[in-house]
């Protein structure tokens, strides 16, 4: 509870010079524009996205051939203390908790008179409906089994309606870092994107080791989520739309990709 006290202190220091607040009233369609800008991206992809997408398509493939070693080697580590630190960082990939605490951050900020704060957790939540949005499709268009089935990595069911093949992308993943890059993003304090983006890995680590994904998974939900969130920031910022989502999307047969590259 203090370290929790404490970055909420860190957030509450400053925003960004510049930034632009959203309004409030607006709240419901930007939530609408910024997830259908993530399902048309691919009309407004350029060769500088298609540059991204393929670094991360690559890292995201390299990962996918070692998927089966790395869930081996986090099962080796297995332990009490590694059991209580993933039920705690499990929490801040939980969309319960996360927008609960953007509530709570944006409540508070209007109460006191700081419109930055309340414009800092309504971007986040942007980005949260947004990444989700996207990353809930990929997941039943790539029905990728769960670690946990015993169906190896390479099984893919598109459109198979069970929770063991929801695998692609990490879902807690893609929540926790479409959070973290909005408050990267909008904070100038580092400190703000250490924390952020350390919580959201521990998230991503945590999804591997309690079996629930595999590598590639939470990678690709880091990536959902990143830019997504960080697209949010910069399209209020620049109030244009020329902003491309990337994600590249694996499945049996197919390669594909939905995201947004906006820096």
């Amino acid at each position: 509870m203090a370290f929790f006290n404490a970055f909420i202190l860190v957030i509450c220091i400053g925003v960004n010079a510049g930034a632009v607040e959203p309004e409030i009233n607006n709240f419901p369609v930007d939530v609408l524009r910024e997830t259908g800008r993530v399902f048309t991206s691919p009309a407004r992809m350029t060769h500088t996205d298609g540059a991204w997408l393929a670094g991360i398509a690559g890292g995201g493939f390299l990962l996918y051939s070692m998927d089966g070693q790395i869930r081996h080697a986090f099962e080796k580590n297995s332990s009490a203390f590694n059991d209580n630190a993933a039920t705690a960082l499990e929490k801040f990939g939980d969309g319960a908790y996360d927008l609960g605490f953007l509530g709570i951050y944006g409540v508070a900020g209007y109460l006191l008179k700081k419109p930055e704060m309340t414009g800092t957790a309504m971007l986040a939540a942007e980005s949260f409906a947004a990444a989700n949005a996207a990353g809930t499709v990929i997941k039943a268009a790539a029905g990728r089994a769960r670690p946990y089935a015993g169906k190896g990595k390479g099984v893919f069911k598109p459109f198979k309606a069970r929770t063991a093949y929801t695998s692609f992308p990490s879902g807690h993943t893609t929540s926790a870092f479409s959070v973290a890059s909005v408050l990267a993003a909008r904070y100038e304090s580092p400190v703000v994107g250490i924390v952020a983006y350390s919580l959201a890995s521990g998230v991503a680590l945590q999804r591997i080791y309690a079996d629930r994904h595999w590598a590639s998974d939470v990678f690709a939900g880091a990536a959902l989520g990143t830019v997504v969130g960080r697209a949010v920031v910069k399209n209020t910022k620049t109030k244009k739309e020329k902003t491309s989502y990337l994600v590249p999307v694996f499945a049996s047969g197919y390669s594909g990709a939905m995201a947004v590259f906006t820096f």
